[in-house]
């Protein structure tokens, strides 16, 4: 009987134990299926929204350039203009009345202007003078005639006046007898120096209005000017590659006062302008100005121009870029736990931030997104990301569930790589703003430039991509080569 009890107890120890070895048993299971889910878990944060600058890149390039340029006024070309428009027969008195004396002036060679200092040319005009005397002897009444030579001199002092018209002030200085003016009658000599003499003194004056007359009105500086201001509004294409185009919207000009030499005329101009370039041509149409706004005059002028380029590079072409360089990548993020990145996606985001979205396998699965700020690095010649952080949804996630990844370093390896070089298209519209600044024009104007710098603007988040500004600055030369006479 006791036998049988010990037999039957341990049976149902046996019986006991059996439900306690399931339970054990379902209780691995389910810890091993934890796992397997903990190991297979996606960390999916939610997509910051998207958002791009509304600042208009109009309104980034109305900025007032300065296009300094040194302007020198060949003075061989004012004497050729004058000489060409003031020779020959220059005064007729055809009549006897008041001073019984008929006399003509003819210009007998060319003028030539020789500075003497403080803006004021001297120069001489050489004159062959006729003369026909009304003379009454014994009732009788005969014209003897004479001619001679004389040296007028003169005095004038150039200047542009606010309205573009090269003006001067010329006073006469005398003169000096080459030939004497001799008459004769009936072997007599009939004195008319003195007569003469005054007759030209007085006339001088008229031929210092003359000059300045042909002065203003035969030398043009309009036309040319005009010209190229016209010329200068047409869109000129700087890179058919990048669809880069070039626009000056010239304003108003400014002056500084006249400096001579025995050569030129020297200025210098400035002319106000709005210069910049477009990602496309501006269809906007160029009105065509017939008259130039007065001239402003100032002591000192801003030096040198600045214009400001545009380029666009898209959303499509800058993930291509991150794609090549962080695609396929393993990072080890920290105590070794590794991750590779399987997609990345880029757009806009608030407050002009880049928003990156990626995707990862690893110790990490899922899709994170990433902010920072575009800049320019001109060193890197390249748009960069600065203040890469998670964005603050993909930081509230990642502390509840893999805080291990946020202290790592995915973000500092994601800022370090990051680049998207841009310098070929400035490379290519500074070759080619060179090109347009050393040109020679029909309209007399010769130009000699050269850009300087390149500096780094903003970087703008636009729906269509990332536009980079940057400002190219540099000197231009301009000289007028020649001068169209008013028709």
């Amino acid at each position: 009987m006791n036998k049988w009890n010990g037999l039957k107890r341990h049976k149902k120890r046996n019986l006991d134990m059996g439900p306690r070895w399931f339970t054990l048993s379902h209780s691995l299971l389910f810890v091993g299926l934890l796992l397997l889910t903990a190991c297979s878990k996606k960390y999916n944060a939610e997509a910051p929204s998207e958002s791009y600058s509304s600042v208009a890149l109009d309104s980034l390039s109305n900025k007032v350039s300065y296009l300094t340029v040194p302007l020198n006024i060949d003075l061989r070309e004012v004497e050729k203009q004058v000489n060409q428009n003031f020779k020959g027969l220059i005064y007729d008195d055809d009549s006897f009345s008041e001073d019984d004396l008929k006399y003509k002036i003819w210009k007998n060679d060319d003028l030539k202007f020789k500075h003497r200092g403080q803006g004021v040319f001297e120069f001489k005009v050489p004159l062959k003078i006729w003369v026909e005397k009304r003379v009454k002897i014994l009732g009788m009444t005969q014209t003897p005639s004479t001619e001679f030579e004389i040296i007028a001199n003169f005095t004038s002092k150039p200047f542009i006046a606010a309205d573009w018209k090269l003006k001067s002030v010329t006073n006469a200085e005398g003169f000096e007898w080459v030939t004497q003016p001799k008459l004769t009658l009936g072997g007599f000599t009939v004195p008319i120096t003195s007569i003469v003499g005054g007759i030209i003194n007085n006339y001088q004056g008229t031929i210092a209005r003359m000059i300045d007359t042909k002065i203003s009105e035969e030398i043009d500086l309009v036309s040319p000017v005009l010209k190229v201001w016209n010329d200068i509004k047409a869109p000129v294409n700087l890179s058919s590659d990048y669809n880069l185009w070039l626009q000056v919207i010239p304003q108003d000009v400014l002056m500084t006062a006249l400096n001579f030499d025995n050569n030129s005329i020297n200025t210098s101009v400035a002319i106000k302008a709005i210069v910049n370039s477009s990602v496309g041509k501006v269809n906007k149409p160029v009105n065509v100005s017939t008259e130039l706004p007065p001239i402003k005059f100032a002591n000192t002028l801003p030096e040198g121009f600045g214009i400001h380029l545009y380029n666009l590079v898209t959303f499509n072409e800058a993930e291509k870029i991150a794609k090549g360089m962080f695609v396929g990548k393993k990072m080890t993020i920290s105590s070794g736990k590794e991750i590779e990145i399987t997609g990345l996606r880029i757009y806009g985001g608030k407050d002009n931030k880049v928003i990156i979205q990626v995707n990862t396998i690893g110790d990490m699965k899922g899709t994170i997104f990433l902010t920072g700020d575009p800049v320019y690095d001109k060193n890197k010649r390249e748009i960069i990301l600065k203040n890469i952080d998670f964005d603050i949804k993909t930081k509230s996630l990642l502390i509840k569930t893999a805080s291990w990844f946020m202290s790592g370093t995915f973000a500092r390896q994601i800022e370090d790589s990051f680049g998207i070089p841009v310098d070929p298209i400035f490379d290519g519209a500074k070759s080619s703003i060179n090109d347009l600044l050393n040109s020679q024009f029909k309209s007399g104007l010769s130009l000699k430039g050269k850009l300087k710098d390149i500096s780094p603007g903003a970087v703008y988040l636009k729906s269509e991509g990332l536009m980079t500004t940057v400002i190219a600055t540099g000197n231009l030369e301009v000289k007028l080569t020649s001068f169209a006479p008013k028709k």
